[in-house]
């Protein structure tokens, strides 16, 4: 029997619904203002996403790839260089290093929590080796404090890809605030979302914020109309996103807390079903932002045709692998190396969640989860 409540994997619709208002008006604002790009709204954004993360600078850009892009080549991130990563991710991490020119290099992830493998990062490191760029992978934090260990010993930049993990902690600081920079993506569904493509680097560092600065809007020289220090690009965001995400940012920290207690209660109401494990708790100092709640499953598939069944929205983050991508055959990657990678790419499942879902709606999920099981 179908069950007719339907429980989205993301309610994009009911958040917009509720600051409509106050959104349409700072839009409007923007749009007069004909001040599109880099205007008030988007430096009183910067100023405000800066200060919430408890950074010193903060630059905004077209969208998250863009940030990591910008922020490795401001790091001094070029051709010739590598990059360790992991391949448990969007595709955008990837080609946002190789857009700088560099050469990403694959390390495995740890099984629990589905970020870099620390030990493994270590022993990927070669001569090349100029960078690492973690993962915060569905808003649970990397290992910072190992990373940053190894960073620090073989001299290495470390640029944060935070696209999932909006004020999450990591041993008491956010993530992004660690390394070199951080680069956020404010893409419409993630925990603070533009309406359209937006993103930013967050940086304790000047001198990377100044060359973020000006390799975002086409390599020009700050303060300066027609000189270049350098070869950029147009990578700016529009000033109405920045007008957009300054009334949003005002609720994130309550978002937050929400998608926090929701998880509380997926533990709460999927416990003792064998064949699913819950995703770690966090540590003390340590809090996740959980962008998804994302359990590990036996026969996954089964398992998200049900729920596709009844109404309930899942889905797969990654199902294949990026070494198993089309357009990186030619690195000619062995799946065995990346043992933890390829268990987790056949068993991870995400649920419903957003800062709105009831317990309503999570104990429908765990019905049907248990359903499925029950059979």
């Amino acid at each position: 029997m179908t069950n007719n409540t339907a429980v989205p994997l993301f309610n994009l619709q009911k958040q917009h619904d509720s600051l409509k208002e106050e959104i349409n008006k700072a839009a409007l604002e923007a749009l007069n203002s004909m001040k599109w790009l880099l205007g008030p709204k988007t430096q009183q954004f910067e100023a405000d996403f800066a200060k919430a993360l408890n950074a010193e600078y903060c630059v905004t850009c077209s969208s998250g790839a863009s940030a990591i892009q910008i922020a490795l080549m401001a790091a001094g991130i070029g051709k010739g260089d590598e990059v360790i990563t992991t391949p448990f991710t969007f595709v955008a991490t990837t080609t946002s290093i190789s857009l700088t020119g560099a050469d990403f290099v694959f390390a495995d992830i740890d099984p629990l929590t589905y970020n870099l493998d620390p030990k493994d990062v270590e022993r990927k490191i070669t001569p090349k080796t100029k960078a690492i760029v973690p993962v915060h992978l569905y808003g649970y934090p990397a290992n910072m404090p190992e990373l940053m260990a190894i960073a620090k010993k073989h001299n290495l930049k470390v640029i944060e890809d935070c696209a999932q993990s909006h004020l999450a902690l990591c041993a008491g600081k956010y993530t992004g605030t660690w390394g070199d920079a951080g680069a956020f993506s404010f893409y419409p569904s993630k925990n603070l979302g533009a309406c359209g493509d937006a993103g930013a680097v967050v940086t304790n560092n000047k001198e990377i914020a100044d060359a973020c600065s000006s390799i975002r809007h086409s390599g020009r020289s700050l303060g300066k109309a027609y000189e270049y220090d350098r070869e950029g690009s147009t990578l700016r965001m529009d000033e109405i996103q920045a007008a957009i995400l300054g009334v949003k940012l005002k609720h994130l920290a309550k978002w937050t807390e929400n998608r926090a207690k929701a998880a509380e209660l997926y533990r709460k109401h999927l416990a003792g079903i064998k064949q699913v494990v819950l995703p770690p708790a966090a540590p003390e100092g340590w809090s996740q932002s959980y962008y998804v709640f994302t359990i590990r499953v036996k026969d996954r598939d089964g398992l998200s045709a049900f729920l596709k069944e009844n109404n309930i929205g899942n889905a797969v983050y990654y199902p294949v692998p990026l070494y198993k991508q089309p357009c990186y055959a030619h690195l000619n990657c062995k799946a065995e190396d990346y043992p933890n990678t390829e268990a987790a790419a056949q068993e991870v499942l995400s649920i419903p969640m957003f800062p709105e879902i009831t317990e309503e709606q999570i104990k429908i999920v765990c019905n049907k989860i248990k359903e499925f099981y029950n059979k």
